[in-house]
C-alpha cells in the first residue's frame, strides 16, 4: 500500500510558537487527516501573535506548514494572487493531491491546478453576500458582484475531471449541480467525548436557552433576542445564556446585540458569557442547557448542533443550508423557517412543554453525534483523496485522544 502525500490549503490561522497552533476545528480536522497521510502539507495563514481562539496544537511540524499571505477579505485577496499561488505550487510539490477549503478569498490562485484536487466548500459564499449586514448600502452591489463571480469561479474549479467536492451539506451540493464528490456534516467533537460531561443542574430548574456562535447579522442574534423575549411572556423565569466572543469585523453588530441582551434582562435573566474555548468549559454549558438554538439566516452545517446532541441538549435550527443535513426535523431536533421569530419561540416552548418529545430527541441526537464525530468527518475527505489517488488506503493509528 502506497502513502499518500497530502496537501492541505486554508485561509484559516495559525500561530507559530512552541509548536503550531489552530482552532480547535481546524486542529482537530487536520489531527484526524493526519493518520491517513503518508505525508500532510498544509499552507495557511499566520498570526504573529498568540489569538485566544488558535488554543489547538497540531502534530504538524513547523516545516510542514507554509505560510499564506494575510487574506483578511475577497477584496483585498485579489492583491495577493501571485504570492498565494507560490506558496499553493510549493504544496503541490509535495502533494499527490491537494484538499482545499473554500470560500478561498484569493480564488483565482488556485486555477491551473498541478495535482488532483479535493475542494471541502464550507459556506455558500454567494448566500452570504446576500444576507449579511457587513454589505449594507453603497457596500452591496460590489459584495453581489464578487460574490456571484467566486460562486461562478468556483463552479469553474469544480469541472476538472481530477476534482473530487466535498460539501458541508446536500443543499450547497446540489447549488452546484452535484459534482463527483459527497455531503459532509463538520464536526469538531472526538467519539470518546460525546457524553463526557453531564447535567449538573437540577431537573426542575428553570428552563435555560443556549447560544453558541458569532455575533453576526447572518447568525440570527437579532431573532434570538425577539424570540426569547417571546418565550418569557408565556415563561417568565425562562433563561437565555449566551456564549459568543466578539466578532472584529462586526464589532457594531456585538455592541447592539449587547445593549438588545442588556434591555431583555429587565423580563428575565439573561447572562452574555462571552467566549469559551471548545473542551469541558464548553462541554458543560451543552450539558446544562435545554435547548441549543440556531437561528442563522445563512450557514454550512454548524459543528454545535453536533457537540450540543452529544451532551444530551436538544437543537433547535434554521431550515437554511446545511442545517437540515444535520438536523431531521422532529427526530434529532426540531427545524423552523427562516426569518421568523414567532416560530422559534414556539419551538422553544414546544419542547419546553412535551417531556417525551424532548426525550426522544435527546436519545436520537446522541446516535447523530456519533454518527458525525470530528474522526467520521476526515474519514469522508480522506476517502474523496484515495479516490483521486486510485488508492486503496487506511489509516495508521490516530495520534487523536481528547484533550484536557
Amino acid at each position: 500500500m502506497k502513502a499518500i502525500r497530502v496537501g492541505f490549503i486554508s485561509g484559516r490561522f495559525c500561530f507559530s510558537g512552541d509548536g503550531i497552533w489552530a482552532d480547535a476545528g481546524l486542529g482537530r480536522l487536520l489531527d484526524a487527516l493526519y493518520p491517513w497521510c503518508g505525508r500532510l502539507t498544509a499552507a495557511l495563514c499566520q498570526s504573529d501573535q498568540p489569538q485566544p481562539l488558535l488554543d489547538h496544537r497540531l502534530q504538524l511540524s513547523p516545516d510542514d506548514v507554509l505560510r499564506l499571505p494575510d487574506l483578511p477579505s475577497i477584496g483585498r485577496g485579489f492583491g495577493k494572487i501571485a504570492s498565494c499561488r507560490r506558496v499553493i505550487r510549493a504544496v503541490e510539490e509535495r502533494s499527490d493531491v491537494v484538499i482545499v477549503q473554500l470560500p478561498f478569498a484569493a480564488t483565482l490562485a488556485l486555477a491551473g491546478a498541478r495535482r488532483p484536487r479535493v475542494y471541502q466548500v464550507c459556506a455558500d459564499i454567494w448566500a452570504f453576500a446576500r444576507r449579511s449586514s457587513r454589505f449594507a448600502g453603497w457596500k452591496r452591489p460590489p459584495a453581489l458582484i464578487a460574490g456571484g463571480l467566486i460562486d461562478r469561479l468556483q463552479a469553474g474549479l469544480f469541472r476538472r475531471g481530477d476534482v473530487r467536492v466535498v460539501t458541508n451539506g446536500t443543499k450547497l451540493r446540489m447549488h452546484y449541480g452535484q459534482p463527483p464528490g459527497r455531503a459532509v456534516i463538520s464536526s469538531t467533537i472526538l467519539e470518546p467525548e460525546i457524553g463526557s460531561a453531564s447535567r449538573s443542574r437540577p431537573a426542575d430548574a428553570p428552563w435555560r436557552v443556549l447560544y453558541v456562535g458569532y455575533v453576526r447579522h447572518e447568525k440570527g442574534t437579532d431573532l434570538l433576542v425577539d424570540a426569547f423575549s417571546r418565550v418569557l411572556d408565556a415563561m417568565p423565569h425562562a433563561e437565555l445564556e449566551v456564549v459568543a466572543g466578539r466578532d472584529e469585523a462586526g464589532r457594531g453588530m456585538a455592541a447592539g446585540f449587547e445593549k438588545s441582551l442588556t434591555a431583555l434582562e429587565k423580563k428575565g435573566t439573561v447572562r452574555f458569557l462571552g467566549h469559551r474555548n471548545f473542551g469541558p468549559d464548553l462541554f458543560q454549558c451543552f450539558a446544562d442547557a435545554d435547548v441549543l438554538v440556531v437561528p442563522s439566516r445563512t450557514e454550512g452545517t454548524p459543528r454545535v448542533l453536533v457537540e450540543a446532541r452529544a451532551f444530551g441538549c436538544p437543537v433547535i435550527g434554521t431550515s437554511v443550508g446545511g442545517i437540515p443535513t444535520s438536523i431531521t426535523d422532529g427526530v434529532d431536533g426540531l427545524l423552523v423557517p427562516p426569518e421568523d421569530a414567532p416560530a422559534l419561540a414556539e419551538a422553544i416552548l414546544r419542547l419546553a412543554r412535551d417531556q417525551p418529545l424532548r426525550e426522544r430527541l435527546i436519545a436520537a441526537g446522541y446516535e447523530t453525534a456519533r454518527r458525525s464525530t470530528v474522526e467520521v468527518f476526515a474519514a469522508g475527505i480522506a476517502e474523496e483523496v484515495a479516490a483521486l489517488a486510485a488508492l486503496d488506503v487506511s489509516p495508521r493509528p490516530s495520534p487523536l485522544a481528547p484533550r484536557p
